[in-house]
């Protein structure tokens, strides 16, 4: 079974790590104690607006993972873990805020609410009715608590399939290099699609100029890669200094 854990507002400014690394390491905890499979982590982007507090870029982290058992006390369990382990790593003075839900059960107005989330401004108390009309785990862990509309929100995007970007996958996007065979990345699951204008297929044996950035964004529910032709060559679409992130 297949599952979204979204996670928001873990951080405050001039503390480290941010909510996307911190997702991250609950990945890799999650793995090294057995409890479940890394799928991905994908960071997604909601509304920037004054009327909101964020840290830096109001951006949530979705934690995809799979685990074997009875669904619903796997997820308990997950959501355990997750709200224990972000209590202790969240940075004083956040406003941290967890969701899980079972991949297979995400409701439309979950997927609409996270697309609110990225247009206009939302209400915790809805982000809290929503989650218990629909039997989502979502819970405050502190401060404010409005970290919970930001988790809510990532599950949903995760769930809608068109949104966000890979902060990681399950065997990594951090070892590929300056440069990465095409071969190589369609192995580690990630799906290569030209934006150039004549749509040409990427040749298995192309050479890929990534400066050591690989983060495919979230497109029909699976990584794809945005690739362009540089002169004789190919290079990602996004770059490092397009998307400077300092929660990654």
């Amino acid at each position: 079974m297949r599952y979204f854990l979204g996670i928001d507002d873990t951080d405050v400014l001039g503390h480290r790590p941010g909510t996307g690394r911190l997702v991250r390491d609950l990945g890799a905890y999650l793995e090294a104690q057995r409890e479940a499979r890394l799928v991905g982590v994908i960071r997604h982007q909601l509304l920037v607006d004054p009327r909101i507090p964020y840290t830096s870029h109001n951006s949530p982290a979705c934690l995809i993972v799979e685990a074997d058992g009875e669904p619903d006390e796997v997820a308990q369990r997950l959501f355990d873990i997750a709200a224990g382990y972000i209590v202790t790593r969240s940075a004083p003075g956040s406003d941290p805020g967890v969701c899980l839900g079972e991949a297979e059960h995400i409701a439309d107005d979950v997927l609409q609410f996270g697309y609110r989330a990225s247009s206009e401004v939302v209400a915790k108390a809805d982000a809290l009715a929503l989650a218990s009309r629909h039997d989502l785990l979502l819970v405050e862990l502190g401060g404010t608590g409005d970290g919970v509309i930001g988790a809510l929100a990532a599950v949903g995007l995760t769930a809608e399939g068109n949104a966000g970007r890979f902060l990681e996958l399950a065997g990594g996007l951090r070892g590929f290099g300056e440069e990465a065979p095409a071969s190589a990345l369609r192995q580690r699951g990630i799906s290569l699609l030209s934006v150039s204008r004549n749509g040409e297929v990427v040749p298995a044996e192309a050479l890929i100029a990534t400066g050591d950035w690989v983060r495919p964004r979230l497109i029909g529910g699976r990584p794809v890669l945005l690739v362009e032709q540089a002169g004789d060559g190919w290079c990602c679409f996004d770059r490092k200094a397009q998307h400077a992130e300092p929660t990654e």
